[in-house]
This record gives C-alpha cells, sequence and structure tokens, in this order.
C-alpha cells in the first residue's frame, strides 16, 4: 500500500503515536490525542562512511529508495530498499492486543522488530559497487523539551512535561468547570529486547552485518511511555490512567514487556490473522484496522479507589463517548468486550437531565462555551418543560468529565441509543438483569421519547436535533424525520420488552402502542421506490439548533429525496432479529438500495439525495451491514471507503488524519467512530444472538467468518462460519 499517516495506540492508556511519513514527522507522547507534540523517530541505516538512510519518519538522513508500508489490526509496518547500502529493512511497530485482557491490551508500550537482509537490487537495478552492507541500525525519538538519558540497564530514558489539554477561563459559577491541575510529568524508555543496542547521542545503535548472500539479522526494542498523575478530572475529582494501578513505574512496565514479550507477539498475531484470514475482501480489511487503531487511540481508561471509569474521545471532537458515536461504535463491544460498554452504560446513567436540570446546563452553556454560532444570550432562553429524561450528548470534553460539553443536546436520537443499545446487548449476551438495573432510567428515557411526538402520529416533533450536524435542514431538523422515526419507534419497541422484563407492564403498553401508530405512519409515508427525509415537508415553526433562528423556509428543501439512514436504527434489532411488527423488510431493501444509487460519491454515499457535499464513512459501513442482514451484500462499497482513507492520509493530504470520517465537508478526524467496522464481520457472517447459549449464521459470501462473539478470549478459542 502506498506511505500514508496513520496510527497505533493502546486501549485506555492514552499512549499512542501518530506516524505521519507525508510529512516526515510523528506526534508522539504519553497522554496521546491532542495532548502530543510533533516529533520524529530516527530510524535507518549508517555505514560508518556519511552514508545515513532513513524511514521517512523524521527528516534526517536521505530517503531509502524504495519504500512500501503495511498494516494489521496490531500494527504498522515499513519495508524499505536501499541501494546504496545494499540492503532491505522492514521496521515493524506492534500494539499487543488481546480481547478481555486488560494488560495486554493496555500496557503502556510498543513492541518494535526491525530486520536487515541482504539485498540483489531493485527490479533490474543492482547496489551501488561501494555497498557494504554492513554498519549500524539507528533508533531514536526526537521530541522536543523532551530530556534525553542514557539508562543505568541500558536503553534511553525521556522525561517531559506533559499537559492535559488547553486552559480556559470559565465562570466560576459554572459546575463544569475544571477544579484540578492538568499538569504532569512523563517518563518514556527505549528498552533493548534483541541485539547489542547501545546508546550514541540520544540515539539507540546496534551493529549490522549482511554482506553474506542470503543473510539477515532481527533486532527488537520496546517504547514505553509512562504518565501516572491523576490528569483526568470526573465530576471535579481527579482520577489516573488505569495502567498506573498495575504498574507503578515505566520501570515496572520494562519489567513486564521484557517478561511477557512472546505472549504479546503471540495473542497479537492470533488477533491480526482473525481478521487477515477471513472472507473480508483487502479493503475492508485495511478498513477495519486502521479504523480500530484510531478507535483505540481515542479511548481512555481511568481508575480510583476500585472505581473503573472508560471512555471514548470523539477524535478531533475530543468529546467523551458521545452517545450516538458510541452507538456505532458499539459493534467492538458486541464483537469483543462486553464489560467496556457496561462500563459507559454506567457512566452515562449519571449524565440524564429532567426539564430544570436541562435548563440550568443550556444558561451555563451559553454563558460559557462560544464558538458555535449561537447568538442567542443566556437571558434568552426559555425554560421548556417535557416528560422523563434526557440524556446528555456527551459526558464533557478531553480530560475534563464534568458534563456535557457540546452545544446543544439531540433528546429523540441520543435516549433511543441508550435504549436500542441496553436492550441489544441485555439479549446478545444472556444479561437482561441489566433490564431491572435501569428500570427507572429506561422509563424515564421512553416518557421523553413518547412525549415528542405532539401530534399523534409516531413520529417525533420535538427534540429532533441529530446527529448528522453537517446535513441540510431536512435532514438535521426537519419534523416526522424518517430517520429518527425509525430509530424511535425500534427505540419504544426494545424499551416496551426491557419495561415488560422489569415489571412495568403499563409503561410499556404505551410504547407497544407508540410503535404501532409509528409504524402505519411510515407505511403510509412509502413514496414508490423509497421514504423521503421527512415526512412532513413544511419548515413553518422549525429553528436551527446552531443559531436558534427560525429556518428561512416554508416548505424544506429535499423532504423527499433519498436517504442512507433509513434503516440506521434498525441494525442492533436485526442483529437478535426482533424488528417491531409491521416493517416490511422487501421495503426497507428496495429504499436502501434505490438510495445507494442515487446517493453514491466516490468516497461513499452521501447524506441525500440532494446533499453530495456530505459523507460519514461509518455511517455507510452501518448502511452495509444492515444490508447483510437484509440480504445484501455491499462489500465492495469498501474499495470507496478505503480510497477516502488514502485520500485523507497520503500524498496530498492537508495533514495527518487517521481514521478521516469525513472526506469531503468536515473535519471529523482521528474519529473513533470507524470501529463500525467490526458490524462487517458480525453482519457478514449473518450471526444472530439471543443470549448466551443461543446462535445462528448465515454467511452472506464464501470464506471463513470469524465469529467472535461467540469466542472464548481466556482459552484462545474463536469459532468459525465457512460460507
Amino acid at each position: 500500500m502506498p506511505l500514508m499517516s496513520t496510527c497505533v495506540a493502546r486501549l485506555g492508556s492514552r499512549y499512542s503515536i501518530i506516524l505521519d511519513p507525508i510529512r516526515k514527522e510523528i506526534q508522539y507522547g504519553s497522554l496521546g490525542l491532542m495532548c502530543q507534540k510533533k516529533a520524529e523517530m530516527v530510524v535507518g541505516l549508517d555505514d560508518g562512511k556519511g552514508k545515513f538512510t532513513a524511514l521517512p519518519l523524521g527528516k534526517k538522513g536521505k530517503p531509502f529508495d524504495l519504500v512500501d508500508q503495511q498494516q494489521t489490526m496490531t500494527s504498522v509496518s515499513y519495508e524499505a530498499h536501499s541501494l546504496a547500502h545494499g540492503v532491505k529493512m522492514t521496521m515493524e511497530v506492534l500494539a499487543p492486543f488481546w480481547p478481555q485482557d486488560e494488560k495486554t491490551s493496555t500496557v503502556p508500550a510498543y513492541l518494535v522488530t526491525i530486520r536487515v537482509s541482504h539485498s540483489e537490487g531493485i527490479r533490474w537495478t543492482r547496489p551501488d559497487e561501494s555497498a557494504k552492507r554492513k554498519g549500524v541500525v539507528r533508533f531514536g525519538i526526537a521530541m522536543p523539551g523532551a530530556k534525553v538519558s542514557a539508562r543505568a540497564k541500558g536503553g534511553l530514558r525521556l522525561d517531559y512535561a506533559v499537559v492535559a489539554g488547553k486552559r480556559r477561563k470559565f465562570d466560576p459559577s459554572d459546575p463544569r468547570a475544571r477544579k484540578t491541575t492538568r499538569d504532569g510529568k512523563s517518563t518514556d524508555l527505549l528498552l533493548p529486547l534483541a541485539g547489542a543496542w547501545k546508546a550514541k547521542k540520544g540515539a539507540l545503535e546496534v551493529a549490522f552485518d549482511v554482506s553474506r548472500e542470503g543473510a539477515s539479522q532481527e533486532f527488537r526494542l520496546a517504547l514505553i511511555g509512562y504518565m501516572g498523575d491523576a490528569l483526568l478530572e470526573r465530576f471535579g475529582e481527579p482520577m489516573a490512567l488505569k495502567y498506573a494501578s498495575a504498574w507503578k513505574s515505566a520501570e515496572d512496565v520494562a519489567a513486564f514487556v521484557k517478561a511477557h514479550e512472546a505472549e504479546l507477539v503471540r495473542k497479537s498475531a492470533i488477533f491480526d490473522a482473525l481478521f487477515s484470514e477471513s472472507a473480508l475482501p483487502a479493503a475492508a480489511q485495511d478498513l477495519t484496522a486502521h479504523a480500530f487503531r484510531s478507535y483505540l487511540m481515542c479511548t481512555l481508561w481511568a481508575g480510583r479507589a476500585g472505581a473503573d471509569w472508560f471512555s471514548v474521545w470523539e477524535g478531533s471532537c475530543a468529546f467523551n463517548s458521545t452517545v450516538d458515536v458510541t452507538y456505532n461504535e458499539a459493534p467492538f463491544y458486541f464483537a469483543c468486550w462486553p464489560e467496556l460498554m457496561e462500563k459507559v452504560f454506567e457512566e452515562w446513567s449519571h449524565h440524564a437531565n429532567d426539564a430544570k436540570a436541562e435548563h440550568a446546563r443550556r444558561l451555563v452553556a451559553e454563558r460559557n462555551v462560544p464558538g458555535f454560532g449561537s447568538d442567542t444570550t443566556a437571558q434568552e432562553i426559555p425554560f421548556e418543560d417535557f416528560a422523563g429524561v434526557i440524556l446528555e450528548h456527551d459526558m464533557g470534553a478531553g480530560w475534563t468529565v464534568n458534563g456535557q460539553s457540546y452545544h446543544h443536546p439531540m433528546p429523540v436520537e441520543e435516549n433511543a441509543n441508550w435504549l436500542l443499545l441496553l436492550y441489544a446487548h441485555g439479549v446478545w449476551w444472556g444479561r437482561e438483569e441489566l433490564f431491572a438495573r435501569y428500570r427507572a432510567l429506561n422509563a424515564d428515557l421512553a416518557e421523553y421519547l413518547l412525549w415528542s411526538d405532539s401530534t399523534g402520529n409516531g413520529f417525533p416533533d420535538r427534540g429532533v436535533a441529530n446527529t448528522i450536524d453537517d446535513a441540510t435542514p431536512a435532514v438535521q431538523y426537519g419534523r416526522d424525520n424518517v430517520y429518527l422515526g425509525v430509530k424511535r419507534l425500534a427505540a419504544l419497541h426494545a424499551a416496551s420488552r426491557m419495561l415488560d422484563a422489569a415489571g412495568d407492564a403499563r409503561l410499556a403498553a404505551r410504547c407497544r402502542k407508540a410503535v404501532k401508530v409509528a409504524v402505519k405512519t411510515l407505511n403510509a409515508g412509502w413514496l414508490g421506490d423509497h421514504w423521503g427525509v421527512c415526512l412532513d415537508k413544511s419548515a413553518e415553526g422549525l429553528f436551527d439548533a446552531w443559531t436558534g433562528r427560525p429556518l428561512p423556509y416554508k416548505v424544506l428543501p429535499g423532504w423527499d429525496a433519498l436517504s442512507l439512514y433509513t434503516t440506521n436504527g434498525l441494525f442492533f434489532l436485526l442483529m437478535i432479529d426482533d424488528l417491531p411488527p409491521g416493517l416490511d423488510r422487501a421495503k426497507l431493501s428496495l429504499d436502501l438500495a434505490t438510495a445507494l444509487e442515487m446517493t453514491r460519491t466516490p468516497w461513499g454515499c452521501s447524506h441525500s439525495s440532494t446533499d453530495k457535499e456530505h459523507v460519514w464513512i461509518s455511517m455507510n459501513v452501518w448502511r452495509d451491514a444492515a444490508a447483510s442482514y437484509l440480504g445484501g451484500n455491499l462489500l465492495a462499497e469498501c474499495d470507496r471507503y478505503w480510497n477516502a482513507q488514502l485520500r485523507g492520509n497520503a500524498a496530498g493530504s492537508e495533514k495527518a488524519n487517521c481514521f478521516d470520517e469525513t472526506p469531503i465537508g468536515n473535519n471529523l478526524v482521528w474519529y473513533p467512530r470507524g470501529a463500525a467496522c467490526f458490524a462487517l464481520l458480525l453482519a457478514g457472517a449473518g450471526l444472530v444472538k439471543r443470549g448466551a447459549t443461543k446462535a445462528a449464521v448465515k454467511p452472506i459470501a464464501p470464506g471463513r467468518w470469524p465469529l467472535l462473539s461467540l469466542a472464548d478470549w481466556k482459552a484462545e478459542r474463536v469459532p468459525f462460519a465457512i460460507g
């Protein structure tokens, strides 16, 4: 594959590295995303005669003649050929991972393997006559502000200050304002593992000699980044990253890596093979690997007094566990790690507001979170009473999680997301006891969804601002929006099931009645070969959630356009084979196929057929997974999504974007939502699961489909479905 920017990352430990060969640099630091510094990874060959040839991850040295890049779920590697040296050099940076194995997946360390081998040239070009095929391999991290020193036990140590995000002034009355320090210190190690590495001028060097034909040598080291200070603030209290409870220092991490190196490598190789040997086409494999590592870069796992806290940043937006983003990330939890999803459920349960609490939050937001385009003052915000509660859009931004940071709520969207996620999670894993644990919250969220329909037609007309926040007004604010209407009816169906299980038969019956009305309204809105974006084409009384101003239309442009979002709210119900009665699978399939043709761009499908400038990659993946459960096979569309990643990260890209959610008109980059790619494996296998002991499969294409949700990860046993 061509050289492109991408990343390696650890689960929850923040220690990520953005590898950017396009600009010949890396972004490095133990706090990870948006707290990193531009640095250089100096990796190359020196023959001692003035010939230093380096990988394009730093600005020193001459370039190799040919460099290729490859990736797996857990690694990024470079294969480089030098005529001047007469060698081929490969470097692999491995980020160990194994599902449900906390130490393997969170240890703040990377394993770096460098191989040097004798080369007879490139194509028909022979190596230079002066090529010695021996010298030293050099490896170092050149980072501004870092103090580099030799480690007593061998290797190098980097010490530097870290700051957990920008310092901003807030109104002292703001309960969400940060109260604790943002400042800490990091200690990183360059740790030799195999080879006689020696420290020299702030880097490590090891001698190589592959002058004999067929000769090859391998050297290994580890990169370790350790920051034990309590820099996460949750509801005003500091928390340290969870790994600091398992390893008290960088030296502790070093001891663990040395003792478990073979295990870390072996488990990661097995995990990689589950995907590389799967029936997913090459573009889908590359997309999934690139997306997975970007997702890991956004994860944050902290702990205090025995209590864990896990969240996922919304990439460039940095919001913690945005509910609508988690909705699309969740296939990773359904495939590999249900306990992480349950940690997020618990956190979200403390971020639900009734009408009074939401009004107070909005007053603070208008006063202290400028820059969202609103010209409404705090005094002008009217109090809106509503039934039940609404889930906050997020739990805070960056390293501060004291409450929602996003400008406005998305009540119908987020309430529905919770109900669908919790219901599917409980059924999928056989954990229906969660329905009773969250009975009161489920009831309050459902009450709001019922309240959101003021006309009685089963579709929401209140609280309809939604996640598709760069779309046309019809998609983003329209009443009787089909995307939200279908998601709401699906969520109320889920709520009825959970409420019945928890003993609230009366509210469950109200939910079922609302679902029945909504399905009837949806079916009546069929336009022959698709549903439009909205069933109500009037713009009267609609307001822009960003500005607070009325929309300047009588009729919403694009109300009858085609959209890829009709099935968005149904995916989890398809996974557990529990669609609401009355939904027509044939019409759902036709709507999906018609919209596919009318919204397709070079990078994927746009929000609607009247808006070809806005594409969200994960939403396309989501639609494709739903199509698999409806009997289709859209895996070939991954070619477009992978091309979008190359566009955003290869030569010509404006910066290192890693997973690029929005290749045209937005800046949703370094994005975690690409973890939706795990749905391609679940749906491609046709895996339907009802509890811990009931499952069925129906692969959509020939090949091997790993059934990740049925794996026994501790025993290292993963079943496959053969298509």
